[in-house]
Order: structure tokens, then C-alpha cells, then sequence
């Protein structure tokens, strides 16, 4: 009984503090009273190999189960390079008869390494991030008109969606990424946006300069890393099509399945709802693809499919036609949320200082909302579905450099059923028009981006643009656009 005694409490100092794997309940058997191990164990706290501590925090007269035991012969095996040769005997028979056990043991024990190791992964891979931006828009949605041909008045007149719109606007986005589990990571954002709003002829029913604050969850996007270049997404994730000129960088509700060719090709599918993006109260169902290929160091290809249908995503133009030079008149037009997009484009690095944006769309959901200067529709031809953007870039412009900066010229000419100008998804600075089924654009825009500061960024644009179809629109011009914006991230 003393050597039981003199083993428990050696039993009682190493397992006490063992990890919780440990203490788990074990199905081992209780090792009898007359067993040799109680003796070697014995010997080798007497020889000082076993150190414990007579507190009485654990019963002599109990026994051991042969997991206990496992345990203590554990413990023993540290010392094994200091222990005398007789007890390096008893060690070596000790981890004979407990070898199940002692690889028992091993298992758990990786098991509540692994545990350990993911947890500390989990940290260190969560990170939070952000960027606020200030924003200036002159002429935001398409007043028109500079000169209205036929007009002998030359004074301006309005003709466009909303009326004149100059908005100062703030911008505040807070994101977070982890990864909880293996090939498992979660991108989301907040975003918070304030647009004080200036007009010149603004609706009765809202309040002029009214600041229009709005929060929501920008993205909240699941990635599953599956294997042979696999990629799932699920949630609002972060959708961008082509080179931008159909959808870039707003979110989509759905899901998203993207296959990489190596680093080279890359190809995506999915489906989902955009009213997260385009402003609406109506779904926007909508499946789309994806295909980017880098067929040179220098030149990336991409080609883009966006098809949306909303039967009850309907809004009315309010337009002014000409009546023989007396008087304006306004007309509603209804349209139809329709889109069959295809876009094909390229990006191409020129030289060190020198790249270019090409994309071309045509839109081929025929909704035969074309309509003439008086307001009658007119025929479903395809005038107004076809649209191109080309930028020219010149300069290095490094986000983390401070003083690094880019100089870049845009030409485009977009159709009133080419691009959604109303919704506004995506990469172009301006709407693109008066409003989607409206009067199209086409012009050209010159800009600066400066790195004020490491993360901080001045960009100043200013664009001058027509109608798409003068001979079809009642007016000649819009008013000169452009926007200031300083933005910096952190």
C-alpha cells in the first residue's frame, strides 16, 4: 500500500495538470493491485526520476487504470538520458507493456496540438481593414442642354433622369477577412455613405441638401478553396466582370464557382440578385460568366456574359421633346430593367509608363424601349445596344508610394440600352448616360491620380460628352462633367 501511496501521488502531480484531452473519460481497465508496475513505478520515484507530492489530493488506496499508468511512464521517458541503468530497464519494459496506450496518447496529443495550432491560426489570420473617400460629382446624371438644335432660345434647359445633381459625397467601408477553418476563408465589409445633394431644380417631395446617410453590409463573402483550382462562393460577394464596363467591383447576392488554369486562365459562372447594387427595391436575377486569359506577359484577354431580366423593375423618364421651337413639354417613358450583355476586352501593358483599356459590349435583351426625339418607340433596331471604353494610362502609380502618380485619357460612346447608366455597377468614373433607355453618351475624359501621401489619394477628372444619337435626341450637349476625390485607406 505504501508504494500505491508514493505512485498516486506522482500520479496525482502529472495528471492534474494535464491538457483537457487528457482528462477525457477513457474505457482502460483498472491495473490490479499485484501488478509489477506498481513496483517499477515505485522504484523510479524512489530514485528520484518521479517527482510527487504527498498533498493528498488523490486517494492511495485507489488504482490505477492502465491509461493513468500510461501517463506516469510518460513522464518517466523524459528523463530517460539521466536515469540510472537499472531504471532505464524498468522504463523500457514500462513502455513495452503501455505501448497501445502511450500511442494513444500520441494521437490525442497531436490532435490538441492541431487544435491549438488552427486556433493560432485563425488569429493570425484575421485582419481588418478600411478606406474612406471624399467625392465632389459636377452634373452627376446628364443635365442637358448647352444648344437645342431648332431652339432660336439659347437658354438651357433641362433634360435628363433626375434633373441637375451635384453631389458632395462621403464614403466609409470597414472589412474583415479570416479563415476558420482550412481552405475556408470569409471576406465582409460595412459600408457607410453620405451624399449631400445640390440641385438647381430639384422634386417638391424631397428635401434639397438633405444628407442621405445609408449603412449596409457591402459583402459578406464565403470562399471554400476546393482542390484543382476550385474556388466556391457564397453570400454578397464581390462581383467584376471583364475590364468593368458591365459590373466591377459592386456585390452580388448568390453563388460563384471560379476554376483556375494555373495563373494564366481563369473561369467563373454563377447567379444571383443585384439589387444590392443597382439602387433598385426589385430583385435582380441574374446568371453571369467570367473568362480571363493572360496570353502574353504584357496582354490580358477577357470576355464577360451578364444576363438580367426584371419584369417589374420599371421606372419612367420624365423627358422634354420640341414642339416647333414654341415650347418644352415632358413625356413618361416606361423601361424595363433588361439586360443580355456580352463584352469583350483587353488590358495590355504598352511599355514601363504606358497601358490601355479596351472593352466593347452589346446588349441583346431587345426590350424595344428605343424611342424618337417626340417620345414614340421606334423600331427594335440595334442602334442603342452597342457601347465601347477605351482609357490610355501613362505614369507608376504605387497606392503605397507617396508622390508616385498616373495621368489617363478616355474615349467612349455607349447607346442608351448598352450599359446600365441608371444602376451604375460599374468601373467608369460617370454614369454614362442620362439614365438607362435614355439619350447614350459619347465623349472623351482626361484625368490625374496623385499620391498625396502613402495610402492617400487625389483624383480630378473632367469629361465632355453628347448624346449618343443627336439626330434622335432633342438636345445637342450635356453640361461638362467631372469629379475631386480624395481617398485613403488604412
Amino acid at each position: 500500500m505504501k508504494k500505491k501511496a508514493l505512485v498516486a501521488a506522482v500520479l496525482a502531480a502529472t495528471t492534474l495538470s494535464a491538457t483537457p484531452a487528457f482528462a477525457e473519460t477513457n474505457p482502460f481497465t483498472d491495473v490490479p493491485a499485484d501488478h509489477w508496475s506498481y513496483e517499477a513505478l515505485a522504484m523510479l520515484a524512489k530514485d528520484g526520476v518521479l517527482e510527487g507530492y504527498g498533498d493528498g489530493t488523490f486517494q492511495g488506496d485507489n488504482l490505477m487504470n492502465r491509461y493513468e499508468m500510461a501517463e506516469v511512464v510518460a513522464r518517466a521517458a523524459e528523463k530517460y538520458g539521466t536515469a540510472a541503468p537499472r531504471d532505464k530497464g524498468a522504463i523500457n519494459d514500462l513502455e513495452k507493456e503501455y505501448a497501445q496506450e502511450l500511442k494513444d496518447m500520441e494521437v490525442r496529443l497531436a490532435k490538441a496540438e492541431n487544435e491549438v495550432a488552427h486556433m493560432k491560426k485563425m488569429q493570425s489570420t484575421f485582419k481588418m481593414w478600411g478606406d474612406a473617400r471624399m467625392r465632389f460629382i459636377a452634373n452627376k446624371n446628364g443635365k442637358a442642354v448647352k444648344a437645342v438644335r431648332g431652339n432660336t432660345d439659347t437658354t438651357t434647359s433641362t433634360y435628363n433622369q433626375w434633373n441637375t445633381k451635384n453631389n458632395s459625397e462621403l464614403r466609409l467601408r470597414l472589412g474583415f477577412y479570416g479563415e476558420p477553418a482550412p481552405n475556408l476563408s470569409v471576406n465582409g465589409r460595412l459600408k457607410v455613405e453620405n451624399g449631400n445633394i445640390a440641385r438647381e431644380d430639384y422634386d417638391s417631395g424631397h428635401d434639397a441638401g438633405k444628407g442621405d446617410e445609408k449603412m449596409n453590409l457591402d459583402k459578406l463573402q464565403l470562399d471554400w478553396h476546393a482542390k484543382n483550382g476550385f474556388t466556391v462562393s457564397a453570400g454578397r460577394n464581390e462581383l467584376s466582370l471583364g475590364q468593368g464596363l458591365i459590373y466591377w467591383e459592386n456585390p452580388v447576392d448568390g453563388l460563384m464557382v471560379q476554376k483556375d488554369f494555373g495563373d494564366k486562365i481563369h473561369l467563373m459562372a454563377g447567379l444571383g440578385d443585384t439589387s444590392c447594387a443597382t439602387w433598385t427595391n426589385n430583385a435582380g436575377l441574374a446568371t453571369f460568366a467570367n473568362l480571363s486569359a493572360k496570353v502574353s506577359p504584357a496582354v490580358t484577354v477577357t470576355a464577360a456574359y451578364f444576363n438580367q431580366h426584371s419584369d417589374t423593375a420599371k421606372w419612367t423618364d420624365a423627358f422634354a421633346s420640341w414642339d416647333g421651337g414654341k415650347s418644352w413639354s415632358k413625356k413618361g417613358v416606361t423601361t424595363t430593367f433588361d439586360f443580355r450583355q456580352l463584352a469583350l476586352g483587353v488590358h495590355a501593358q504598352l511599355a514601363d509608363k504606358w497601358s490601355l483599356i479596351a472593352e466593347g459590349v452589346k446588349n441583346s435583351a431587345d426590350p424595344n424601349q428605343k424611342y424618337d426625339a417626340t417620345g414614340n418607340f421606334i423600331s427594335s433596331n440595334d442602334k442603342h445596344d452597342k457601347g465601347f471604353w477605351t482609357r490610355l494610362t501613362y505614369g507608376k502609380q504605387d497606392w503605397s508610394k507617396a508622390n508616385t502618380w498616373q495621368l489617363y485619357g478616355e474615349y467612349f460612346s455607349f447607346g442608351g440600352l448598352a450599359i446600365d447608366s441608371t444602376g451604375w455597377p460599374h468601373r467608369l468614373n460617370i454614369a454614362g448616360g442620362n439614365g438607362y433607355g435614355g439619350q447614350g453618351a459619347r465623349g472623351y475624359g482626361l484625368g490625374v491620380s496623385y499620391m498625396v501621401a502613402n495610402n492617400t489619394n487625389l483624383d480630378v477628372t473632367y469629361y465632355k460628352m453628347k448624346p449618343y444619337d443627336r439626330n434622335l435626341a432633342c438636345f445637342d450637349d450635356y453640361e461638362d462633367m467631372g469629379y475631386a476625390a480624395l481617398t485613403y485607406s488604412f
